[in-house]
């Protein structure tokens, strides 16, 4: 039973390269496929869920990190999830302000203040758990090895790590948007 740390940096590394990637195509090709008013009602919704508090935040970011930790599926679920928030951000900056440097800032913010930083290691861990489970079992399939009771107990350790981290992220993010709420809405127009 190990929890392999280098892995889930390297998951993190693949999060932020992603984030990067998929936002730069929602900016310069989202607004083609997506509406303004496509846009405008998920910042309602996102609005909304910042009202509704930590909890929330915390129970809307751990059924994402639960898919992710699905052996076999997460891995797929970790490249939707991340592809999903990157394009809607990247579309968000395309038609709020439509300024590359604003779209720069908004992923610094995104990857680097604490809320990010914890929420995406969060994500690395159950990926990684997701990931070396995955690996396990096709390795029993292929007879290989088998699954024992080490590597059960290692993927509910990712999991219960990421589960700790995301509840400190989501309080993290919560105190992060009430105290910086003017500025994200003078950047954002």
């Amino acid at each position: 039973m190990t929890v392999s740390i280098k892995r889930v940096i390297l998951i993190y590394a693949v999060e932020l390269l992603i984030l990067v990637i998929v936002s730069l195509v929602g900016f310069y090709l989202g607004p083609l496929f997506i509406s303004q008013s496509m846009v405008a009602s998920l910042q309602n919704q996102l609005e909304s869920t910042v009202k509704l508090g930590p909890s929330y935040i915390f129970l809307h970011n751990l059924a994402i990190d639960t898919l992710m930790a699905i052996p076999v599926i997460g891995p797929f679920f970790f490249v939707f999830a991340l592809a999903t928030t990157g394009f809607v951000l990247g579309i968000y900056i395309a038609y709020a302000v439509n300024s590359i440097i604003v779209l720069i800032i908004a992923l610094l913010v995104t990857m680097f203040l604490p809320h990010g930083i914890i929420e995406l290691l969060a994500y690395a861990f159950s990926t990684a758990g997701s990931l070396t489970f995955t690996r396990n079992l096709i390795n029993s399939l292929r007879g290989e090895g088998r699954i024992g009771r080490s590597e059960v107990i290692a993927l509910i350790i990712y999991y219960l790590i990421s589960i700790v981290l995301l509840y400190i992220a989501a309080n993290v993010e919560y105190f992060e948007i009430t105290a910086l709420k003017n500025l994200i809405r003078v950047m954002t127009g």
